[in-house]
């Protein structure tokens, strides 16, 4: 009867901090959709969270990266 109650603890405990990990998400990603700040580096500790959470960061203006290559870096057949 012990080992249930344990599991059950910890059950809720691991559902209370995945809920809240969702909540701090939400909350997150709400402040950078109201601010429209995607552009520009965020001060607030909860943006910069869910940034990080998702992957999503600020580009910088005057940056720019091309991630293809062109045909004269890479033809097929040439080594």
């Amino acid at each position: 009867m012990i080992e249930a109650y344990a599991i059950t603890a910890v059950a809720l405990l691991a559902a209370g901090a995945v809920i809240g990990f969702l909540i701090f998400l939400a909350l997150g990603i709400h402040r950078e959709e109201a601010a429209r700040s995607m552009t520009l580096p965020t001060s607030d500790r909860i943006a910069r969270g869910a940034r990080a959470a998702t992957g999503a960061y600020a580009r910088l203006p005057g940056v720019l990266q091309q991630a293809s290559l062109s045909q004269q870096d890479y033809l097929p057949g040439q080594r």
